[in-house]
């Protein structure tokens, strides 16, 4: 059996993110999003969960490198 969670991390970038070439109409205002699902094996506890979303969200939003140039960062994260 697998457990699933809902997850989303708020948050904005300043001029330094590694993929602000890639991004359109950047102020260090404006707010970006992203969401996922994830399923995990029932051993592992609902916080070891919890955690390992939020390090994979902040990796996402890094652009896949680190956290270093995300900031005024919001998690919403949910058990399915």
């Amino acid at each position: 059996m697998k457990k699933r969670f809902y997850g989303k991390i708020t948050y904005t970038i300043d001029k330094n993110h590694p993929d602000i070439k890639y991004v359109k109409d950047w102020t260090s205002e404006k707010i970006y999003d992203f969401e996922d699902v994830y399923s995990f094996a029932d051993y592992y506890d609902d916080e070891d969960c919890i955690g390992y979303i939020k390090r994979d969200l902040r990796l996402v939003a890094g652009g896949g490198y680190n956290s270093d140039y995300i900031h005024n960062v919001l998690f919403e994260i949910r058990k399915l």
